[in-house]
């Protein structure tokens, strides 16, 4: 459990960390401010369940900090935007031997790999990937084990990857 003392020491540990992995989805200042500061309000809320001492004690605040990012820009619109300049920046960063698939197609290549999917399968996956339900969460949504989860989202994966391999590079 997480004290007024202790959670001091904590954001002082981790803010560094936070406020860097935020900048990865946001170029400008204030908002990367403002969220690392709303990520930690959000860790402050439920304090009586976190143990600092925990060794996935940084997965978790990353996941959070991830999460809260991708509800800001999709919330905000910004997702698109986001996501074509972060491919941007990987296709400069590396100049590809071949053309630069423009993010549409990627879109309608993830759409249409996303439908080989079968349905319980991608149902796990996008409450995994899109809602950020971890898998005994997933679990209890669907009301299935976790072991299935687990089942489901690695054929989800397999299946994407197989549909999404002329992407990969990019």
């Amino acid at each position: 459990m997480l004290t007024k003392e202790k959670f001091e020491l904590f954001f002082e540990q981790y803010f560094d960390d936070i406020a860097s992995f935020l900048s990865l989805y946001t170029n400008c200042p204030n908002q990367l401010k403002d969220w690392t500061q709303e990520v930690f309000l959000k860790i402050w809320e439920v304090r009586e369940r976190i143990d600092p001492d925990h060794p996935s004690v940084k997965s978790y605040l990353l996941k959070v900090a991830r999460n809260h990012a991708l509800k800001k820009l999709r919330s905000k619109k910004q997702y698109e935007s986001w996501l074509q300049e972060h491919i941007r920046n990987l296709t400069t960063s590396h100049p590809p031997k071949e053309p630069v698939l423009n993010p549409p197609d990627f879109d309608d290549a993830y759409q249409t790999a996303l439908s080989k999917i079968p349905t319980r399968a991608q149902q796990a996956y996008l409450l995994s990937r899109e809602e950020g339900l971890n898998y005994k969460e997933i679990a209890q949504t669907m009301n299935i084990s976790t072991k299935t989860v687990e089942g489901q989202i690695s054929r989800a994966l397999r299946i994407l990857r197989e549909e999404l391999k002329d992407f990969r590079g990019l």
